[in-house]
């Protein structure tokens, strides 16, 4: 009973530990936003404006594989040895990109960008960030229990077969959310985009 509290602590502490680095990378991409000069973010606005366009010509294929990739990236993380370092380094990466886009938005437009970035980030990402912590979360903790089953009695090797099983299953499921959240991107925030659109010519 202690033994498995003491997992469970573990598990719990590993979820904070994820959720105050995604935090931290979304700080340092809005600090290096920050950073920047106005010339620099007067030059980015053109370039926002290009990917709003294209955000609205994308298709449903296209924006699911952006996504999963990473959640692909991720998964693939908990299958091999310090494989950690490539989960935690994607989440880390999509961390700094969100910090940093919304920090442009806002440099760019005022209170205008953080209705440009509530419109064209924050419906995806109410499904895209849970995932991605989901699975962060679930990589780490497989690639920290995946080694008692790798070898001995054949009890053990059953218990390292079904982990495995799991953790595939899961990252399926992963994928269909992603799906809803390609969904969500493709349909609710270009029509939110095409009525912000005057705003930002």
């Amino acid at each position: 009973m202690p033994k498995r509290r003491n997992k469970q602590e573990k598990r719990q502490m590993m979820a904070v530990m994820i959720c105050l680095f995604f935090l931290l990378s979304t700080t340092i991409g809005a600090i290096f936003a920050n950073g920047l000069s106005q010339e620099d973010v007067s030059a980015l606005q053109l370039n926002i404006q290009k990917l709003f366009a294209e955000q609205k010509a994308n298709t449903f294929s296209a924006i699911f594989l952006k996504y999963l990739k990473y959640d692909i990236l991720i998964w693939l993380g908990g299958c091999f040895c310090y494989g950690g370092v490539l989960s935690a380094g994607v989440l880390a990466f999509r961390g700094i990109s969100l910090g940093y886009t919304t920090a442009i938005l806002i440099r760019s437009y005022g209170g205008n960008g953080i209705v440009a970035a509530i419109c064209s980030l924050f419906p995806q990402n109410l499904i895209l960030l849970p995932v991605y912590f989901f699975m962060t979360w679930l990589a780490l903790c497989f690639l920290l229990e995946q080694r008692k089953g790798i070898s001995g009695k054949g009890a053990l090797k059953r218990e390292a077969q079904k982990r495995w099983t799991e953790y595939s299953i899961l990252f399926f499921g992963s994928a269909v959310l992603i799906a809803a959240a390609s969904f969500l991107e493709l349909h609710l925030s270009n029509v939110l985009l095409n009525w912000i659109a005057p705003l930002y010519q």
